[in-house]
């Protein structure tokens, strides 16, 4: 064994025309090569944990494996795998892995031997309370009689004599299943750690159900890693890559952007080690190196990491609509603007820098804090002069008059 990557080939299938369908024929299991180190199946063991082991000895990925072991045609993830593609390629009988791992062969649930319980709608319970009272005082028959003439229960038969009125129904406290509990935490964690090296963006639902086989050795099915993400906080299809481009500047469309608290703390953690130790990071403290890394930042978040912060500055400031945010944080600093940049002018620029995208931060943070900012925006913005300007072409004073002839 030396070591190389294993990889999982098929024979050469036959020419069309020879008696099969050539669509059909590759996709078959006996054209499947084994694998080169056969992995021996222990009594009672589970179909995950062999095909991990496979994969692992083979040098494969377990999520790899696994959607290989599905067949096509598409090879989907969290899919079973298919016994007898994984004969094929263990080089061992579909007979001998089935009575190896009890779970290969999905089982038919056996029926229940007690019969289903019958519930009553709570819409049709008054006319079942009416009926029950009325019986009760016509005919005085005791409870047990009157449980069996209406196929209810005992207690149903009480709470109808207690009171006409039924009861609401209780709701069951909130279950969380088993396999929810054990892949919650370790999904939150692969959300964190992508979020942070991919400038705040969530993977796909495939990417998370590979890291898990992959890189924790968590086996779940797919459909439990889509129950659990269709409930999270934080994941949503509109937290997935997108292509960069810069806000329409339609404010309800920009306030709408995804950004979340974990994202954030990313931020600060970085722009904090950028302001303590800027070398570190290629920059020479000044602020031309500093803006210019926090633009390239932006843009490498599809230019939401600083959506809304020249709005917000424009506000602070009380001009400058007109303005970049980097000029804008200049006439923010102590001393207002000052140009051409001194040595003391430039140091006081990127302390004013780091506590203004701190305390934009802040804002940002707050479940409404981009559309509050896009509000204050336009609040603002309607009470100047130049937002109610008409247009010199289209007033009446403008046109000519018609030269007499």
């Amino acid at each position: 064994m030396t070591g190389a990557p294993a990889r999982i080939s098929i024979q050469a299938s036959p020419r069309p025309g020879e008696g099969t369908d050539p669509s059909v024929r590759p996709h078959l299991a006996e054209h499947l090569v084994p694998l080169p180190v056969r992995v021996r199946p222990q009594p009672g063991e589970s179909v995950d944990s062999y095909v991990r082991r496979l994969a692992l000895a083979n040098h494969l990925k377990p999520s790899y494996l696994r959607s290989y072991l599905a067949g096509p045609p598409d090879y989907g993830p969290g899919k079973r795998p298919r016994p007898d593609r994984l004969a094929a390629l263990t080089g061992r009988q579909q007979n001998v892995l089935e009575r190896a791992l009890p779970d290969l062969v999905r089982q038919k649930p056996a029926k229940p031997k007690k019969p289903k319980r019958s519930f009553t709608k709570a819409a049709d319970k008054p006319v079942l309370f009416a009926a029950i009272r009325q019986d009760a005082e016509a005919e005085r028959l005791p409870i047990s009689h009157l449980a069996r003439r209406h196929h209810v229960s005992h207690a149903t038969v009480r709470q109808a004599l207690n009171s006409p009125t039924p009861p609401p129904r209780k709701k069951p406290p909130p279950t969380m299943g088993p396999a929810k509990g054990r892949i919650g935490p370790t999904i939150d964690a692969i959300l964190d750690e992508y979020a942070a090296a991919h400038a705040g963006r969530f993977p796909t639902m495939r990417v998370i159900w590979e890291k898990l086989l992959d890189e924790h050795g968590v086996t779940a099915a797919y459909a439990t890693v889509h129950r659990y993400l269709t409930s999270h906080p934080h994941w949503s299809t509109d937290t997935l890559a997108r292509q960069p481009s810069q806000p329409s500047g339609d404010f309800l469309a920009a306030a709408q952007l995804p950004f979340y608290g974990n994202v954030i703390k990313h931020y600060r953690t970085l722009l904090t080690a950028i302001r303590r130790d800027p070398a570190r990071h290629g920059l020479n403290g000044s602020y031309a190196t500093t803006t210019a890394f926090l633009l390239g930042l932006d843009a490498g978040s599809s230019w939401s990491m600083l959506t809304g912060f020249q709005e917000w500055l424009v506000v602070r400031l009380g001009k400058g609509h007109d303005l970049t945010w980097p000029v804008l944080v200049r006439h923010l600093a102590p001393g207002g603007w000052v140009h051409p940049l001194s040595a003391p002018a430039d140091t006081a620029a990127v302390t004013t820098l780091h506590r203004l995208i701190g305390e934009f931060f802040t804002t940002r943070e707050q479940p409404d804090g981009l559309a509050r900012i896009f509000r204050d925006y336009q609040s603002w913005a309607t009470a100047q002069d130049w937002y109610h300007l008409k247009d010199p072409a289209k007033s009446p004073a403008s046109r000519e008059e018609p030269r007499p002839g």
